[in-house]
């Protein structure tokens, strides 16, 4: 069979590393013809596959146009299935804009179409909402117009998408930390963190709305009231022109700006805890790259987060400054507590798709819905 996959659209975040992570594996289905479309921002993913006999490998950027979103259309795309006589799509996420004209699974990953209960939403005012009401609506009618069939990487988020679109079958298949964390001789070194005798905690994520990373300003300076011979810092990977920190409390903050997955690695080595502020998701793969990585996890109290670390993190109250410094001060100072939460998320991780399963799952798929 021949299949085309879209990645076409990504330009970062998560979706970068799922990405390169699925097309490793297709040296694994010879039997398939794939052609992948890669965005500039997976040159690293070309080079894999050059040497892939049944891989045809183009790069392209999907247009982020009005007429594209209207119409569904984009000549380029559209050429490759016909040209290659494809029978199903596989766009890694979306919302893809474009309608291909053969069976299309389209990956979500947009948790804040479905979870509008989110204190993300409810701490907004009243011209957010209405501004937020609308990129909903959008994207919302892009994916519908798009995808015939979905797979998300979260069960919950799975069952409230089969609510938003109620005549489209989904799919779950979780998410993993990338290949690359299992192969050391692979991983880039080039981020050495000065060093640093107090807690150095590790953020890795672009710096979206939901993520809630300004949380960290009153953090640090709870934990400064508080326990001021308790020495932290935080590891930011995003720049600091977007989100300014007061200079009394600058020295706690390092911005070491976007990283290759293949830094991450070496990043979470170099660090002792995990922080995830964030108010919305569907998965974020932090979650298993610091299980992976045997650090402990501190995050927000929510129901999505919950579902994905079980015991394996130390959670706060999502919007509480000084719930969230109570949970760093103890994972920090409680040595055992830290240790089973390391243990606890080496358990954690067997209950997640690896990056083999997920491969098949998805070809398995492609297989089943061009039938």
């Amino acid at each position: 069979m021949n299949y085309l996959i879209n990645c076409s659209n990504l330009k970062i975040g998560g979706g970068i590393q799922v990405a390169d992570s699925f097309c490793s594996q297709l040296y694994r289905f010879p039997q398939h013809h794939f052609v992948v479309v890669l965005s500039s921002n997976l040159s690293s993913t070309k080079e894999k596959l050059a040497e892939l006999q049944h891989v045809e490998v183009c790069s392209y950027n999907m247009p982020n146009n009005l007429m594209t979103i209207i119409t569904g259309r984009d000549r380029f795309m559209d050429n490759l299935v016909s040209g290659h006589c494809v029978d199903a799509v596989l766009t890694i996420f979306g919302p893809s804009r474009w309608c291909p004209k053969v069976p299309h699974l389209s990956g979500f990953a947009m948790a804040q179409l479905v979870i509008l209960e989110s204190p993300f939403y409810t701490r907004m005012t009243k011209m957010e909402r209405i501004k937020w009401f609308w990129w909903r609506k959008i994207r919302q009618y892009s994916f519908k117009q798009s995808a015939d069939f979905f797979w998300t990487e979260n069960p919950f988020i799975s069952k409230r998408l089969e609510n938003l679109f109620g005549n489209r079958e989904v799919f779950t298949i979780t998410n993993y930390y990338n290949q690359v964390f299992d192969t050391p001789d692979a991983w880039q070194k080039s981020i050495i963190l000065s060093e640093f005798t107090g807690t150095t905690c590790l953020s890795v994520s672009n710096f979206y709305p939901h993520k809630n990373f300004e949380i960290l300003i009153g953090v640090v300076r709870c934990l400064k009231t508080n326990h001021p011979d308790f020495l932290v810092r935080f590891v930011l990977t995003f720049d600091q022109q977007e989100m300014p920190v007061p200079d009394d409390i600058r020295e706690a903050f390092v911005f070491i700006g976007k990283v290759d997955f293949r830094e991450c690695p070496s990043l979470y080595t170099q660090c002792d805890i995990m922080f995830m502020p964030t108010l919305i998701e569907c998965f974020t793969a932090t979650y298993p790259e610091a299980m992976r990585m045997k650090k402990p996890i501190v995050t927000t109290d929510l129901q999505f987060a919950r579902g994905l670390c079980g015991e394996a993190a130390c959670y706060y109250n999502a919007v509480d400054c000084q719930s969230a410094a109570d949970a760093i001060y103890r994972v920090a100072t409680d040595q055992a507590y830290a240790r089973q939460l390391v243990a606890n998320g080496t358990v954690q991780l067997k209950h997640f798709d690896n990056y083999e399963q997920r491969a098949d799952k998805l070809v398995k798929i492609l297989e089943r819905i061009s039938k």
